[in-house]
């Protein structure tokens, strides 16, 4: 029984020996999608190296002449590499539209990121300082 326990891990260990001198790389391991939106401002999340950060976030139009758009940025990119960038149609039927922005990033290698996101108001009716624009963070840790 030994022998044979002994001849698996040989054999075992020369089809990883043999993989490599063929440039054969094991595959990467399937990753998770983590979604996170304005509620979690200011919080940390944990990822993992091949997970996707996706961020979700709500356009908004409340009265004619107003608006709140958003965009994230993530800094530093080695860490989360910016993806795809989406943004659903407006549904033109008056005030009280929104859209869903959605912004992905990719988790590349191990570190600390800060995904940015910045909300730019507009406010034809009003005062800039009656609608400021907003912003927030979010700090994602990667592990390998």
């Amino acid at each position: 029984m030994e022998a044979m326990k002994a001849i698996l891990v040989a054999l075992g260990t020369f089809a990883m020996v043999a993989a490599g001198a063929c440039g054969a790389a094991p595959a990467p391991a399937a990753g998770i999608t983590i979604v996170l939106h304005e509620a979690d401002a200011g919080k940390t999340v944990n990822a993992r190296g091949g997970d996707t950060i996706r961020i979700s976030l709500a356009d908004s139009y409340p009265v004619p002449g107003s608006s709140l758009v958003w965009t994230v940025s993530s800094s530093p990119a080695s860490v989360l590499e910016p993806g795809a960038v989406t943004r659903s149609p407006q549904v033109r039927s008056g005030p009280g539209r929104t859209d869903t922005y959605t912004a992905d990033f990719q988790a590349a290698s191990a570190g600390q990121a800060v995904l940015e996101a910045k909300g730019a108001t507009t406010c034809e009716a009003m005062a800039k300082q009656s609608c400021p624009d907003r912003q927030f963070t979010i700090t994602v840790v990667v592990t390998r």
